[in-house]
């Protein structure tokens, strides 16, 4: 009888690779990850941060076991994260889960790294109950802790560990600047802003003394100035940016009184710099089709009626420059009493302009006399064409002083923003879109693209594209049935091979 020698060879040969795959899997890391964003691998700034550690960083994971969803895939995916800062960083990456459970002593431990328990809804029995758990992480190098309390955001959570351990092993963080002394906005009115950015960067109020600044900042931000900036403080800005000094300025050319329905041109004095730099904030105000509803009441007899009206001065922009990666992922920004931003004239040599964020086609500006009444707005929705317009740029170069003819400074960045109210939280509230676009704007100017890169990450579903009525059950059975008729005709393939064999050995 003969042997089936090529069965045999064929499963040693199987068993042959899969154990070489095996070895090569326990010493090589790969992943592959067709996400758009790659939110399911590290960016190069985590993987250069961790391969270049000196010391131990440990992580202990204060995480219940057995939740339910979508609690269970926080877990899981906080896991293959760490899986992946261990692969790249090798035994300078350490760390363990540890579930308190009822353990005295771990929940004491998780008390002392100040990660609380959190109460969550748990379905058992059918009936919904409350639910205490843990969902922190404690980070530890070089004798000094960080600590994330809750984990709830995972499309964050590579920025939140990344930026945990950058904090860690800096030995100085870098150093932004809120003008102060011109009627800016302050902490109080910024407060979501100031308190993500203070986790990066040491956030301090700088003034100005005589014709100097209090202190010099790695980036100097100058948000709503009401007030204008005497000649001595514009020329101490000005030696700031010729130093290499790097500026956000978001500015109101014009300021607009919703409740009163009037508006005005602010001059605060910032042209005269702007100007110079290449760009200017116009004094107009913009009016978009695609824009905030705006509350309000009417009077309808004796009663006075509450309603919401199209109101194109609060204008949501959704079209950003896609070759920058300050606003390529953002989804939607929305201003109050936006300005257009303008070049002055020609470019300075060796200055470029960098558009960042535009209005709709379906927009237009208003200057001179201003109309900002809501009752006003509805006949002339119906006018609103002549855009894009800019609403924010970028402007990077060996910028020309603005008092010394002839001076060049030193190679530096500016970002420019028609609003000045885009981070006021007390008159828009807290908008995750602005927050995130003043976030990256602070990561550009101190040129920190490895926060920018992974901030830009964001885990979005994917929904299918509409298709037509007529098509739909066609989708619909076709994938019910052409795993079956696959597997069929499979089927009738390899019973055709058989039968062939068979009769090849007959003959034979």
């Amino acid at each position: 009888m003969k042997r089936d020698w090529t069965s045999r060879t064929t499963l040693l040969l199987a068993a042959g690779i899969l154990v070489v795959l095996n070895l090569i899997g326990l010493n090589v890391f790969a992943r592959l990850d067709l996400t758009d964003d790659r939110v399911y691998s590290l960016s190069e700034a985590s993987i250069e941060l961790v391969e270049n550690l000196d010391d131990p960083v440990t992580v202990t994971a204060f995480f219940t076991e057995d939740l339910p969803a979508p609690y269970s895939a926080y877990r899981r995916f906080l896991k293959d994260k760490l899986d992946d800062y261990r692969a790249y960083g090798g035994q300078n990456v350490q760390y363990r889960f540890v579930d308190p459970g009822e353990d005295e002593d771990l929940r004491d431990e998780a008390a002392r790294y100040r990660i609380p328990p959190v109460q969550i809804q748990v379905v058992e029995s059918d009936n919904v109950q409350l639910k205490n758990a843990y969902m922190g992480l404690a980070i530890e190098y070089g004798g000094e802790r960080e600590v994330l309390p809750l984990i709830q955001d995972l499309s964050t959570l590579e920025y939140d560990i990344t930026s945990a351990i950058r904090r860690l092993t800096r030995d100085e963080l870098p150093t932004v600047g809120l003008l102060s002394g011109h009627g800016e906005l302050g902490r109080p009115q910024m407060q979501t802003f100031v308190q993500e950015l203070s986790r990066n960067y040491t956030v301090e109020t700088v003034t100005v003394q005589d014709t100097a600044l209090s202190t010099r900042p790695d980036v100097l931000l100058i948000v709503s100035p009401s007030d204008s900036l005497p000649e001595p403080h514009l020329r101490a800005l000005d030696a700031y940016v010729m130093q290499g000094g790097r500026m956000g300025v978001l500015l109101n050319a014009v300021r607009a009184n919703l409740q009163q329905g009037q508006a005005a041109v602010q001059p605060v004095g910032l042209d005269r710099l702007l100007t110079a730099y290449g760009a200017t904030v116009a004094p107009n105000l913009v009016m978009d089709r695609q824009s905030s509803p705006l509350t309000t009441q009417r009077q309808a007899g004796l009663f006075s009626v509450v309603q919401q009206i199209e109101y194109p001065f609060l204008p949501i922009a959704t079209r950003f420059n896609p070759e920058n990666m300050m606003v390529n992922r953002l989804g939607d920004v929305r201003f109050y009493f936006v300005s257009t931003v303008d070049t002055a004239g020609v470019l300075p040599e060796g200055v470029s302009f960098t558009p960042l964020i535009y209005s709709t086609e379906q927009s237009r500006i208003q200057e001179g006399f201003f109309m900002i009444q809501p009752m006003m707005q509805e006949q002339m929705m119906g006018a609103l064409e002549g855009g894009p317009y800019v609403l924010a740029a970028a402007l990077t170069g060996p910028f020309p002083s603005a008092f010394d003819p002839g001076r060049r400074g030193e190679p530096s960045r500016i970002v420019l923003v028609g609003d000045g109210d885009l981070l006021n939280e007390s008159l828009i509230g807290v908008v995750p879109g602005n927050i995130a676009f003043g976030l990256n704007m602070v990561d550009w100017l101190a040129q920190d693209d490895a926060l920018l890169s992974i901030r830009a990450k964001s885990i979005e579903p994917r929904p299918l594209e509409p298709v037509p009525e007529g098509l739909r059950p066609w989708i619909k059975y076709g994938s019910m049935l052409t795993p079956v008729v696959l597997v069929i005709l499979f089927g009738l393939f390899r019973w055709q091979q058989r039968r062939r064999r068979a009769a090849e050995l007959v003959a034979a």
